[in-house]
């Protein structure tokens, strides 16, 4: 049966914030800059090796400020020429050089070969321009500019993706601020409670999750203090099991709600198979946790 509809889960969250982390730690590992400076040196090729500031996505990744930043660090670290738009000197341009050309060679390869050893190993090369397809659907919806959508800098990978999939983590927080001003990960720390039946101690939670158990535990203890969460004796009496309070539960409800209606109007108008061929995808990347 195919479903017409991209869903939001426990599991399709688990999915994203892991491949933010890994390519993260492979942009830092590699390049040594940070995920959002490397998506604006990404830019500054997409946009053929110079592009005005102005015109990058910032809004779908970070705030204005953040990207002038982003901008500055690129520059003190040599990696790209900044300067001031000949035709009015209050727009900054970013031009790429041989340091940075050389650092996204670099880091896209890196990135390329983290995922196909990991969540990509058992994925054929058409799963893989399966997702490169199905991701883009999204970036316009997301603030992410079509100009993105290049293959540039790798012969698999685009800008886009590495984009969006910031661009969506930031979408689902800002839902999550908005509705229950939690952090995204104190969210899912309710979702893992609210899709089981008896309480969690918070080693199960952990390993959901994929986070150390003394975060997971800090994370509880926060949430206890907003009488989200409550403890209680666990099975073996030497533990603590966590549940959901009614609070809780009616917060943890009313968020999935909201990201699912989110997450299903940004794959609104893409054609049924690609929806059900995305939430395939994911399923079988979420996975390859199981089987690590």
């Amino acid at each position: 049966m195919i479903q017409d509809e991209v869903l939001f889960t426990l599991q399709l969250a688990t999915v994203v914030v892991d491949l933010h982390r890994r390519i993260g730690d492979s942009i830092a590992e590699l390049c040594k800059v940070s995920y959002l400076e490397f998506c604006l040196l990404s830019s500054v090729r997409s946009h053929g090796g110079a592009m005005l500031l102005a015109d990058f996505s910032r809004n779908a990744l970070a705030s204005e400020n953040t990207v002038v930043v982003a901008a500055n660090a690129l520059s003190r670290a040599g990696l790209v020429n900044k300067g001031r738009c000949a035709s009015d000197g209050r727009l900054i341009v970013l031009e790429e050089n041989v340091a940075g050309a050389r650092t996204l060679t670099r880091g896209y390869e890196g990135i390329y070969r983290n995922l196909r050893s990991s969540v990509w190993a058992n994925h054929t090369n058409e799963d893989i321009e399966e997702i490169m397809s199905s991701f883009p659907s999204v970036a316009e919806k997301l603030g992410v500019d079509t100009v993105e959508i290049n293959r540039s800098c790798h012969s698999v990978l685009t800008p886009a993706y590495l984009m969006i999939v910031a661009a969506l983590l930031r979408r689902w927080a800002q839902v999550v601020v908005q509705y229950a001003g939690l952090s995204f990960v104190e969210y899912r720390c309710l979702a893992v409670l609210e899709t089981r039946p008896s309480p969690l101690p918070c080693s199960v939670i952990a390993e959901i999750l994929m986070l150390e158990r003394t975060t997971v535990s800090t994370l509880v203890a926060k949430l206890a203090r907003k009488g989200l969460v409550s403890y209680g004796v666990g099975v073996d009496r030497r533990h603590k099991a966590i549940s959901l309070t009614e609070k809780g539960e009616v917060s943890a409800a009313l968020v999935t709600g909201k990201l699912g209606r989110v997450t299903a109007e940004l794959y609104a108008g893409v054609d049924a198979s690609l929806k059900s061929k995305t939430n395939e995808l994911h399923m079988r990347m979420y996975a390859t946790y199981s089987r690590a």
